[in-house]
């Protein structure tokens, strides 16, 4: 509750439209000064973020730190590991649609891909939640690899890891005795340096495959977003940024910020 509490409060655009609600109430409650200071910083604060590339100056060192990989330069994956899920497979059941992705759902249509181009890789989907089977983001990977012509015995799920630590954690569980081999892990680019930090201080080094990019360069700072998608980016990037100071500071990973 506590930890949900802090999430909600330190979101930017969270926390700028408290600002603005606390200053209404200091109006009211005639600390008009105060009230005026606390609205006006709020609202500037979600138009710079809102409209203007200030999102992308947290967003950039993330996406960025490690590069999208070169098919032509890296050792073919021995396995492929698939952290997290962007697939909506409660739209997809509910509307027999084929294939219903959320926004970050790059990496599902790409691992498809690369086990077509790797026929021997083993795929390991590790991406749990509370939803029963077979409407679990795991289970909806697994149907789509199927789809895309995987055979069942080359893809092993894990559909019970709510955070990054457990997912990694059940991942090297399921690839047991492999772990030496070549593993790929795919995720999105803003969350990888978090992700390869909890591998690495489990003891494993897989190759990264970012997907997702939420940005690339070059910055320019005449460029602006609809509020929305500023704020998203904003929200987003604040959010990795707290998950990496978070585990650096749990010895989830051993730096605050990985690097290739």
């Amino acid at each position: 509750m506590l930890r949900s509490i802090v999430d909600y409060v330190t979101t930017p655009s969270n926390f700028l439209i408290l600002l603005i609600v606390l200053g209404l109430c200091l109006i009211v409650m005639r600390w008009r000064r105060l009230g005026l200071f606390s609205g006006a910083l709020g609202t500037i604060g979600l138009l710079i973020f809102g409209y203007s590339s200030a999102g992308e100056v947290l967003m950039a060192p993330l996406v960025t730190r490690f590069p999208p990989v070169s098919l032509e330069t890296v050792p073919a994956p021995d396995g492929i590991v698939v952290v997290g899920s962007g697939i909506n497979e409660v739209h997809a059941q509910h509307t027999g649609a084929l294939l219903e992705l959320k926004e970050d759902g790059d990496a599902v249509p790409i691992v498809g891909l690369l086990a077509q181009r790797y026929p021997q890789a083993r795929i390991v989907v590790t991406s749990g939640s509370h939803l029963p089977p077979p409407l679990g983001p795991a289970y909806g990977i697994q149907r789509i690899l199927q789809e895309f012509g995987v055979a069942k015995d080359r893809i092993i799920i894990d559909a019970t890891s709510t955070n990054t630590v457990e997912r990694v954690h059940n991942a090297i569980a399921l690839i047991g005795e492999d772990r030496g081999k070549t593993w790929w892990v795919i995720t999105s680019a803003h969350r990888m340096p978090r992700v390869i930090g909890v591998f690495r201080n489990m003891g494993m080094e897989p190759v990264p495959y970012p997907v997702d990019f939420r940005w690339i360069p070059p910055f320019d700072p005449l460029y602006t977003y609809h509020l929305t998608d500023g704020l998203r980016m904003t929200d987003l990037a604040s959010k990795e940024w707290r998950g990496l100071a978070l585990y650096w500071y749990q010895g989830h990973t051993d730096t605050f910020f990985p690097s290739p």
